[in-house]
């Protein structure tokens, strides 16, 4: 006959070494949603480093255009035959340049560069909620792994059923959860 105790919220606390419980599982997947959004948040932040140096590239190309104009403009006028129809047909060349490469720089930066933004922005408010959820699943699976050895949990002094969130903790708390790694812990204050 086993010997199982299965208490509220699934956990099974005696005799399980190879079954894994709701929250180890719950652990699990919110481990893998995690690392997914993660990965997904990396390449988002290399494509808006991309798009941040195609954006100095375009200031660059701005740049050089204006000081070659004003270099064409000053041989010309230091020849002594200046050309008024060629410091013409450069100053129109320049100023129709400006023209086109304004509106394409807005475009560009309202088209792809909002949109990565908006996408890292969205994406780093998803991570938050599963760190949370991930940081309560890991502290109710430390609590029931106290239990199963036979610990007395103090309680917390600020009131908290599951103990303190975040960094500070009060010292019960600190003594209830050195069985949680410091990094996972503090993971969700990022």
């Amino acid at each position: 006959m086993k010997n199982n105790f299965i208490n509220n919220n699934g956990a099974t606390l005696l005799h399980t070494k190879n079954k894994k419980t709701k929250v180890e599982i719950r652990i699990e997947e919110l481990k893998q949603q995690k690392q997914a959004i993660i990965t997904e948040l990396w390449s988002w932040e290399i494509k808006q480093k991309k798009a941040e140096r195609l954006t100095n590239y375009l200031d660059e190309i701005n740049q050089f255009s204006t000081k070659y104009l004003a270099e064409a403009i000053k041989t010309e006028k230091a020849k002594e035959n200046c050309d008024d129809w060629r410091l013409e047909y450069c100053l129109e060349d320049k100023i129709a340049f400006a023209l086109k490469f304004k509106p394409a720089k807005e475009a560009f930066y309202q088209l792809v560069f909002k949109k990565i933004e908006n996408q890292i922005s969205y994406l780093k408010s998803q991570l938050r909620p599963i760190q949370e959820q991930l940081s309560h699943q890991e502290r109710i699976f430390a609590r029931f792994e106290l239990r199963r050895q036979g610990r007395v949990l103090l309680k917390c002094k600020l009131g908290y059923r599951l103990g303190c969130p975040g960094v500070y903790q009060c010292d019960n708390c600190k003594a209830n959860y050195s069985v949680i790694a410091d990094n996972q812990i503090t993971e969700i204050t990022k």
